[in-house]
């Protein structure tokens, strides 16, 4: 929440690292000021027949050169202690690729 925007918006998509901690609300309010918000996103709220057609739509287009990554940067793995520090502080567009 600390690093969002004024009006900033961050959105959940799925809780595979777990949930938010235990103050996670307490700290939104205190966002309250700054107009920040919090949604949440689920696959399990789509219709299984919409959200298939778009899954190959995106595997179609993958296949067709049409998507390509955004990549912050490219680093050798000796240096993905920094590679994490760098997105910890929120300095990072895109991925970092780390490389043998």
């Amino acid at each position: 929440m600390d690093h969002l925007a004024p009006n900033g918006r961050m959105v959940i998509v799925g809780a595979v690292s777990g949930f938010p901690p235990a103050d996670f609300g307490m700290r939104l309010m205190q966002s309250f000021q700054k107009s920040r918000s919090v949604a949440t996103f689920s696959l399990a709220s789509i219709d299984p027949t919409e959200r298939d057609a778009a899954r190959l739509a995106s595997f179609e287009a993958a296949v067709r050169g049409e998507l390509h990554p955004v990549i912050d940067a490219v680093m050798p793995l000796a240096e993905a202690a920094t590679a994490h520090q760098r997105m910890d502080d929120g300095d990072v567009f895109g991925r970092i690729v780390l490389r043998p």
